[in-house]
Parts: C-alpha cells; sequence; structure tokens
C-alpha cells in the first residue's frame, strides 16, 4: 500500500502557482539570470590569470628547465613546454652577449 505525501498549505500553494505559470515566462527568467551571472563573472576572470606552470620540468622542445615564473604548456602527450622558449645563448661569444650583461 502507498502513502501519498502530506504537503503543508505553503508548499501545496507552490506547486499550484508553478502549474499555473507559462513555461516560456520560466524560461526567459532562467535566460535573463544566466546571462547576468555570465556578464557578472566576466568582471572577475583575468586572462593572465589562466596561464599555467611547471617549475622544475623540462621543456621538450628546447631542451631548458622550466622556471618558476614561466608560461608553459601541457601537450595531448602529458610532456610540457615553455609558452615561449627562452633564447639558447650558451653558443654566444662575449660579443654576442646582450649589452646590459645578463646571459
Amino acid at each position: 500500500m502507498t502513502i501519498t505525501p502530506e504537503y503543508g498549505e505553503e508548499e501545496r500553494m507552490k506547486q499550484q502557482a508553478e502549474a499555473l505559470r507559462p513555461r516560456h515566462q520560466g524560461v526567459a527568467e532562467d535566460e535573463i539570470h544566466e546571462h547576468e551571472r555570465e556578464e557578472a563573472e566576466l568582471d572577475y576572470l583575468e586572462p593572465e590569470d589562466n596561464e599555467a606552470h611547471a617549475p622544475g620540468r623540462v621543456c621538450e622542445r628546447c631542451g631548458a628547465v622550466i622556471a618558476a615564473g614561466q608560461d608553459a604548456r601541457r601537450r595531448p602527450d602529458g610532456h610540457w613546454v615553455h609558452e615561449v622558449c627562452p633564447p639558447d645563448l650558451a653558443g654566444l661569444s662575449a660579443e654576442d652577449t646582450p649589452p646590459d650583461g645578463r646571459g
């Protein structure tokens, strides 16, 4: 034997109101709320915060170790690479080094 659940007056009125409300009205309201949520989310998104980092991993492209401040990318095969590989300064002579002394 099945017993139907008993609802309070408030719950029953809510169910009746939902049954009488046109379907398209609820869809439009949902779309408006979704659009407002997306706009609010854009205020908090910062494209630069979405960079991947892999400090200590070896770049599969250039073979250098990826430093903590360097942006990286993970390939579908699971290997990490620099977003932009640093220049290889190992083969440069003293005349070829940058004027600021770094390298």
